[in-house]
């Protein structure tokens, strides 16, 4: 059993309507899709979320891989953001870890209302089941993944 740990990204929120900056730590891996001979042009950034349950990205992606992204199967979600249709494409994910990217094929859902470039999901169904296990240790700002 071999662990990996990685430390969570510091991302910098800019002051807004008279708030000051403020700095947050979050789970991050940069991310890739591929679909056939092509691929997202580009590393993005992707949340490793234990409470998603598939892995989301923004439907541009889906178009930039020449997806036809609503000529697919969907499902309506319901979360904090509301309810939205997710279109589901079978796409090869690529996760930059350590020096290595790791590649996995999943059934990935595009979305319309996800429309925050550079952003993804790394959800239950697609990531979390590739490995063994994934351990968030929020005290450290660091997560484990275990092949």
């Amino acid at each position: 059993m071999s662990y990996i740990t990685l430390p969570y990204t510091e991302l910098v929120i800019p002051a807004k309507n008279n708030r000051p900056r403020k700095i947050v730590r979050r789970p991050l891996l940069n991310t890739k899709l591929f679909y056939g001979k092509a691929e997202t042009m580009f590393d993005f950034s992707s949340l490793v979320d234990s409470g998603a349950d598939f892995c989301i990205f923004p439907a541009k992606y889906g178009s930039i891989l020449g997806l036809d992204v609503k000529k697919a199967q969907s499902i309506m979600t319901y979360g904090i953001g509301g309810q939205e249709t997710i279109y589901f494409h079978k796409v090869k994910i690529g996760v930059f870890i350590g020096n290595e990217i790791w590649k996995f094929t999943v059934k990935a859902g595009f979305s319309y209302r996800m429309n925050i470039e550079g952003t993804g999901l790394l959800g239950r169904k697609g990531f979390f089941d590739q490995f063994k296990e994934i351990v968030f240790n929020q005290k450290k700002k660091m997560f484990r993944i275990m092949e």
